[in-house]
């Protein structure tokens, strides 16, 4: 995949790199980072814990601002937001006033003030959602818990906030263990 910008895990590290005006990668950012606590997996499964490995793009950011930091798509995360764990819409975000219907699967994102302060979605599961094989898969800010995530990949504020700020579509993010 050719792009500008990418965001590459290995293990606990993090690194952000650009793509200079002579075609060369220029390292912005490394950081201490966190991922699911049970580690990595080619074979994601909801719920497992784990984070899966491969590369995927950047596909819009969210949070709690009333605009995005960066060029990237963005929502502001409201009382009714929520990332769907339900089969009808898997994978996906959705407004559903309180008591409407069961959302007992799914992510209350309004839940996360600290860990989705700022926050990306990572297009992992997201294009034709296979039910069942992991969602809500995000970068985001570390939690007051620590490190560890249920699959995504954490790193500290500042880091987060000063990458999404300079991200633009097309920016992809490779995990490996």
């Amino acid at each position: 995949m050719k792009c500008s910008q990418k965001i590459s895990v290995k293990g606990n590290r993090l690194s952000f790199w650009e793509r200079g005006g002579h075609g060369r990668w220029e390292c912005v950012l490394e950081c201490y980072c966190g991922h699911g606590r049970n580690g990595f997996s080619l074979s994601k499964e909801e719920g497992d814990g784990c984070t899966p490995l491969g590369v995927f793009p950047l596909i819009m950011t969210f949070g709690f601002s009333e605009k995005a930091l960066g060029g990237l798509p963005y929502r502001k995360i409201g009382p009714e937001s929520y990332w769907s764990g339900e089969e009808v819409d898997y994978n996906r975000w959705v407004e559903v006033p309180a008591g409407t219907r069961s959302m007992s699967r799914s992510e209350h994102l309004e839940d996360y003030p600290v860990q989705y302060k700022y926050s990306a979605v990572i297009g992992y599961n997201t294009s034709d959602p296979e039910w069942g094989a992991g969602s809500a898969i995000f970068f985001h800010c570390k939690g007051p818990a620590g490190w560890p995530t249920a699959g995504c990949i954490s790193a500290p504020e500042d880091a987060v906030r000063l990458i999404l700020s300079r991200c633009t579509p097309g920016a992809l993010i490779q995990i490996v263990p």
